[in-house]
């Protein structure tokens, strides 16, 4: 996407160049001339200004030979000031600037109104004035201060009225592009007749459609597109078909109008004098076209679990919810040019062939629904176990018709165990290059920790024998991991699947209360789809991207409770949305003006960031934040939350050093430089971000209180944004509790790693640390065993 520019032009007058071929005269003179100024790049783009223009009476008395009409406008900036108005009288037509290199001249003034003396070229011996085919064109537009063009208007005088004015509207007219149209279609305008007795509607219009073959015939058109109205008015418009003034579209359908056919469609307005727009013009009512072969209108649907635009009148999608809870699903249709959606109606299990209406909008949905609009909406749920069938119907204004089914899978809840911790990362794995029999693994050659290593930081059960070291070379016992003694199942994601995203189940996440899941950040940007086998995507990343199922929102809005950690999970689940011009220098950042951080993006929905979100790099030690006080009661979905002890959280989380955290032995003395890092990626909130809710559980009292508390905060001199929140805590009403933590949990002294990680585990999620037990997730598929990780002989491998 290309940066926006905001364009000023100095001095008085704007002159521009030669008007190309095939672009309609108006057009090209307020782009030409926004070219000629000095541009200035800017992050925001500017607003275009308004204008309206009322014109007085045709005066033909004052001055024999010529007629007099004074012109005002009003005009507004929605975010600036109004800095002048160019206008122009009978700018050159098309056919002039393309033979003669003819220019348009604007002349510059502050004031809001002007008399214009428009001479008459063809005399009337009867009277003063202009005989009726005389006419002449003024053109006008607002210029703001940041150089910003209003659109145009354009009126044309004859001595006895004002020309009505037309503009098609669908589709879109336009000098560089021929629309791509299917027959038949509908052709719309809205028309203008400033003069009209009581009414500014014209009375009537005229509609043609032309042909252009390949012998040349219709090209005239298209090179002198006034030719077409001078041969109109010539043979007295034969060959146009007249449409009455109340109505503002036609359907065309022309036999001739086959697939691959290329075609003009011309529109009018006639005035109660008797007058006709007085142009042909490439960007208001000459539409060149070409014919294409019917297709369905596209469906958009998208919930917090899902985001999916159909392909070929398909939706390859299915959808998993929990059997509890509703579930609302919103959609927006949308068809070709030419054509607009009618009515979009759904319904679940019924019998699409079925046309009685329904018992009841809220719980009868086997039945069609009342028809919506374009955009809607269907709320199902809660479910039987089981697969269920969505039905979406979608009907045009030419009575053309679509149906679309999805698949609806309800998964009941377990909420059996304690924890499942999901290893999204994509860390350097173990390689055996040099020892064909895979007992010691070759050195690493990337910063602590490897794949293995994490595995051996977080999950180890310590006092056993550690394999494949490097210094000293055996005999050495580890120590227990970060989850040691807490009751967890581990699922890894680097599976080799097809899709990752089907790496990790709705079924598979409601078998546990807590879900911990991590990615890193340099995983975070593996692209989708995947480029190599060594860079693989990880599957939060896949799962958050257009057209696939989030099962995680689900699982958080059926009552599960969501640790998202890592430094990079924020990233992957945004990434697909990433606006390049958004970002600067160093810093990755999501917003909602940008349409980053919206509604269904998961850190929106459930993490409750909702203004902007940064990713940096740079050496920061994260602090406890001082609005992390508590207080609160009565929070949570069913008003039974409670602050936790932020007293109890690290007061710092500190890098690691010698003094702190010895070498591991799966490196060499000479490494020390790959584990005595401080971290470099984090992610966190870079605006202020207030999420407040009514916390009062009676029905007419009212408690707003925050529901977002901010844990830790880094800062560096590289921010955009002088401080930022790297870790968050939800606790409203909406879904289960949420934690988000911008930040590795590897990335710190083991000492201030264990401390956080207890937090959350104990202070924030309740459970109890006591025997260790390992486990690895029923039915997931197991890598192989990474013989450097440290577990006891019986510890199931991940």
């Amino acid at each position: 996407m290309s940066l926006p520019h905001r364009s000023r032009c100095l001095g008085r007058s704007c002159t521009t160049g030669p008007v190309s071929a095939f672009v309609s005269l108006a057009l090209v003179a307020a782009t030409l001339a926004v070219s000629g100024c000095a541009q200035t790049p800017t992050l925001v783009p500017n607003q275009s200004p308004t204008i309206t223009l009322t014109s007085g009476p045709v005066d033909t008395v004052s001055a024999p030979q010529t007629w007099i009409v004074d012109i005002a406008w009003t005009a507004n900036d929605p975010d600036g000031s109004i800095d002048r108005f160019d206008y122009a009288i009978d700018p050159p037509t098309h056919r002039q600037a393309f033979a003669n290199q003819a220019e348009t001249t604007w002349i510059a003034t502050r004031e809001t109104r002007v008399t214009v003396r428009f001479q008459a070229s063809t005399p009337d011996t009867i009277g003063p004035g202009a005989t009726a085919s005389d006419f002449h064109t003024f053109v006008l537009r607002a210029v703001d201060n940041d150089g910003g063009f209003s659109p145009l208007i354009i009126r044309a005088f004859y001595a006895y009225t004002v020309a009505p004015d037309l503009q098609v509207t669908n589709p879109a007219p336009s000098p560089f592009f021929r629309a791509n149209l299917e027959a038949p279609f509908r052709l719309s305008w809205t028309g203008d007749d400033p003069d009209g007795a009581g009414s500014r509607r014209p009375v009537g219009y005229r509609v043609r459609i032309l042909m252009i073959s390949s012998s040349g015939e219709g090209l005239t058109y298209l090179l002198d597109p006034d030719s077409l109205r001078r041969e109109a008015i010539q043979t007295n418009w034969a060959g146009w078909i007249p449409v009455p003034g109340e109505s503002t579209s036609v359907v065309v359908d022309d036999r001739r109008l086959v697939p691959g056919a290329e075609a003009l469609a011309a529109v009018v307005a006639v005035d109660e004098a008797g007058a006709t727009t007085p142009y042909m013009s490439l960007d208001r009512n000459l539409v060149p076209f070409v014919v294409l072969a019917g297709t369905p209108p596209r469906l958009h649907v998208w919930s917090p679990a899902i985001d999916y635009t159909s392909t070929d009148g398909r939706i390859d999608a299915n959808i998993e919810i929990l059997t509890s809870q509703p579930h609302t699903l919103h959609w927006e249709a949308f068809t070709s040019p030419g054509h607009q959606i009618w009515s979009t109606r759904w319904m679940l299990d019924g019998n699409i062939n079925d046309p009685s209406p329904r018992n009841d909008e809220a719980t009868d949905w086997t039945h069609w629904s009342a028809p919506q609009g374009a955009s809607g909406s269907a709320t199902f749920g809660p479910l039987t176990e089981g697969e269920h069938s969505l039905y979406l119907k979608v009907q045009d204004d030419l009575d053309r018709m679509s149906l679309y089914m999805m698949k609806v899978t309800a998964v009941r809840a377990e909420f059996s165990r304690d924890l499942l911790v999901v290893d999204d990362t994509r860390l350097e794995p173990d390689k055996f290059l040099g020892d064909i029999q895979r007992k010691t693994p070759d050195l690493y050659a990337k910063a602590w920790p490897s794949s293995t290593e994490l595995d051996t930081f977080l999950f180890a059960r310590g006092g056993f024998p550690w394999r494949g070291t490097k210094d000293p070379p055996s005999g050495v016992t580890s120590m227990p991991g970060l989850l040691a003694g807490y009751s967890f199942d581990t699922l890894g994601t680097r599976r080799g699947l097809e899709s990752p995203d089907r790496a990790v189940l709705l079924s598979r996440l409601a078998t546990y209360r807590h879900v911990l899941w991590i990615v890193d950040a340099a995983a975070a940007l593996n692209p989708w789809p995947s480029q190599s086998a060594l860079l693989p995507t990880t599957s939060l990343r896949v799962m958050c991207s257009p057209g696939h199922v989030n099962p995680l929102v689900a699982y958080i809005h059926g009552g599960g409770r969501v640790w998202l950690a890592g430094g990079g999970a924020a990233l992957a689940s945004l990434m697909a949305f990433n606006v390049l011009e958004n970002d600067e220098g160093g810093t990755v950042r999501f917003d909602y003006a940008h349409g980053e951080l919206i509604p269904g993006r998961l850190m929106y929905d459930v993490g409750h960031v909702r203004t902007e979100l940064s990713v940096a790099s740079a050496p920061t030690v994260p602090e406890r934040s001082l609005a992390a006080r508590g207080g609160w009661s009565g929070h949570g979905p069913d008003g039974t939350l409670a602050a936790p002890d932020y007293s109890r959280l690290p007061a710092q989380l500190r890098p690691r050093s010698p003094d702190t955290d010895p070498m591991p032995p799966t490196r060499l003395a000479s490494q020390t430089a790959l584990f005595y890092t401080q971290n470099g990626t984090q992610e966190f909130v870079s605006a202020p971000n207030e999420i407040v809710e009514d916390m009062d559980a009676g029905v007419n009292g009212v408690r707003m209180e925050s529901t977002l508390d901010s844990l830790y905060e880094v800062s560096h001199s590289s921010f955009l944004a002088p401080r930022g929140i790297a870790m968050t805590y939800y606790h409203g009403r909406e879904h289960a509790p949420f934690v988000f933590t911008g930040l590795p949990l590897w990335a710190w002294t083991r000492t201030d790693a264990q401390g956080l990680v207890d937090f959350v585990l104990q202070d924030l999620w309740g459970l109890t640390r006591s025997g260790p037990s390992v486990h690895r997730a029923a039915g997931a598929a197991a890598p192989p065993r990474r013989v450097a990780t440290a577990r006891s002989s019986g510890a199931a491998p991940r």
